[in-house]
């Protein structure tokens, strides 16, 4: 079954395997990032983009946090 979570893991797959595992470390906290702003700002009667599809942007964020979890090596 194809997922918004599958999809998520294939394109960090896709990331790391093209520009290595620092790239996708990136990646994923920019993702979180961005994602994390466009539900604030819908939160805050801003771009509604975030309310759209704060679902799939949560699921989003779940999966580059679990890649994280996964992959930084701790300080």
């Amino acid at each position: 079954m194809d997922t918004r979570e599958s999809r998520e893991w294939q394109r960090l797959a896709f990331v790391e395997n093209r520009d290595g595992r620092a790239a996708a470390l990136v990646f994923a906290h920019q993702g979180i990032a961005q994602y994390e702003s466009a539900i604030r700002e819908s939160d805050s009667c801003g771009n509604q983009y975030g309310a759209a599809y704060r679902e799939s942007l949560m699921a989003s964020i779940q999966v580059y946090r679990e890649y994280l979890q996964k992959n930084e090596t701790p300080a």
